[in-house]
């Protein structure tokens, strides 16, 4: 591939999700309160912001979403899937699990499922952010302003992740247990692989994982500007800005001094 698999998968997160980073590799234990850096789309973690000083005395407040939903993408091209309803019987009197065959015709092409995802913001990012800025101000050693803070994360139950490293990767996979069809949305899904083909990048969990974080950062507070005075594009799906509304993400802290603030990060660093 002429791109790394962390490269490939982090865009197309990106690409799908509008605000929110894939978490490389999945099944990385990421916490709220990680701070890090970008590399591209793909976040760094360098520690937790527990672990500073400057906020020993800091009380980060949590909240959850507890409604629960389902996350599938694809790219836009080089990816198809089917559906198989299970086989009552066959000739020789064998039933057949349902199943689902992914097939790819495009080197560098992502299936995303996950199932019963849940929502976790740090809710008093307001706070969070003053005090991150007052830091700044007197040392920009203990906080960069490349710095990200993981502010927001989605948990889900069961995923499945798959990536073409070759133009013909195929692979089937059919539930662990007798159910008519696969239904992607249950996380009690299990699923095994009944067949694959060629080359690809594999992540199958059923023991929960954080595959989506949100990030805030200390940023300019006309982000929608570059230097030559072009839009900036942030793409948002509707729930998504339905979410950040009711958690109030997109409250920001502005530094008059020296016009800074910490807010969201949307930036898109697709190539």
């Amino acid at each position: 591939m002429s791109n790394s698999i962390a490269k490939v998968y982090a865009d197309s997160v990106k690409k799908n999700q509008k605000i929110l980073y894939g978490v490389w590799e999945p099944g990385f234990p990421v916490k709220l309160g990680d701070f890090g850096i970008m590399n591209g789309n793909i976040f760094t973690q360098l520690g937790n912001i527990s672990e500073l000083e400057d906020l020993k005395d800091f009380e980060i407040k949590y909240r959850t979403d507890e409604t629960k939903d389902e996350k599938t993408f694809i790219s836009e091209r080089g990816v198809t899937f089917n559906i198989k309803p299970q086989v009552a019987g066959t000739v020789e009197g064998v039933k057949g699990n349902a199943s689902i065959d992914v097939n790819f015709s495009k080197e560098g092409s992502v299936f995303f499922n996950a199932a019963e995802c849940v929502y976790e913001i740090i809710e008093n990012k307001y706070e969070l952010g003053k005090r991150l800025l007052e830091i700044h101000r007197k040392s920009k050693h203990i906080w960069k302003k490349e710095f990200v803070v993981v502010t927001d994360r989605v948990n889900t139950k069961r995923a499945l992740i798959l990536i073409s490293t070759s133009s013909d990767f195929a692979i089937s996979l059919e539930a662990s247990a007798e159910v008519p069809v696969i239904d992607l949305s249950q996380a009690s899904l299990g699923l095994k692989i009944s067949f694959q083909k060629s080359s690809g990048y594999k992540f199958i969990s059923e023991d929960g994982i954080i595959p989506l974080v949100g990030l805030s950062k200390i940023q300019s507070p006309f982000p929608w500007f570059t230097k030559e005075m072009k839009p900036f594009t942030a793409r948002y799906s509707s729930q998504m800005v339905e979410s950040i509304k009711d958690f109030k993400m997109l409250e920001s802290v502005t530094n008059e001094d020296n016009e800074l603030q910490f807010s969201q990060y949307t930036e898109d660093l697709i190539d």
